[in-house]
């Protein structure tokens, strides 16, 4: 219809930029266009996140939240805000985003991402332009759990993709690793809820800029 040659990502991008100050009511081009170029930027980073997730699978602690077996993540680790001691499955999500996130995507999710599941669910539920509150999983969206028998805590992981029979594959830090211990693992989860405890839900990371 527009008599285009180049790739259609190239096309969207280079329309957007030109026309996005316009006001196209009657057709809704631009906003045809504008949010497909959001939907690929949304996918885009949730590809990174995955992709950044799976760079650490395989760390291992040296002791019971001691520390790694590798120096360069633990330093990462305590710039996020770990310290010896602490249970650390949002830490690592936390790391891990900051190390994606630029400008002022940066400064939010270093204040809504703490070493607290809970307290981090709770500060995703204020809007922002930066995440989405889902009821459902999507890929790279971190899920939150409330444990049962103490809804003070709980557990983060980062969800890949769906299994079999309801279940789904993670990227999870402070799980059960192979060959025992603690660490960053790849896994399948075969139920729809950990065990002991609950999903309280989703936060889809919608731009890290």
């Amino acid at each position: 219809m527009l008599g285009l040659k180049k790739p259609i990502s190239q096309q969207i991008r280079k329309f957007y930029q030109e026309h996005k100050k316009e006001v196209f009511i009657g057709s809704g081009m631009v906003l045809l266009l504008a949010a497909a170029a959001v939907a690929r930027r949304v996918s885009n980073t949730s590809r990174r996140i995955i992709a950044a997730a799976k760079k650490y699978v395989g760390i291992k602690e040296t002791g019971n939240n001691d520390g790694w077996n590798n120096a360069t993540f633990e330093a990462k680790m305590k710039s996020a805000g770990w310290y010896q001691g602490a249970k650390w499955c949002n830490f690592f999500v936390k790391m891990l985003v900051l190390e994606l996130a630029k400008g002022k995507a940066s400064e939010f999710f270093k204040q809504a991402l703490t070493g607290s599941t809970q307290q981090t669910w709770k500060n995703f539920q204020t809007p922002s332009k930066y995440h989405e509150v889902l009821k459902s999983p999507c890929k790279g969206a971190l899920i939150i759990y409330q444990r049962k028998s103490d809804p003070s805590h709980g557990h983060i992981e980062i969800f890949v993709s769906k299994g079999q029979n309801g279940g789904y594959y993670v990227i999870s830090g402070n799980s059960n690793a192979k060959g025992g211990g603690q660490g960053v693992v790849y896994k399948e989860r075969t139920a729809t809820e950990m065990d002991g405890y609950k999903i309280l839900g989703y936060i889809k990371i919608r731009r890290l800029k």
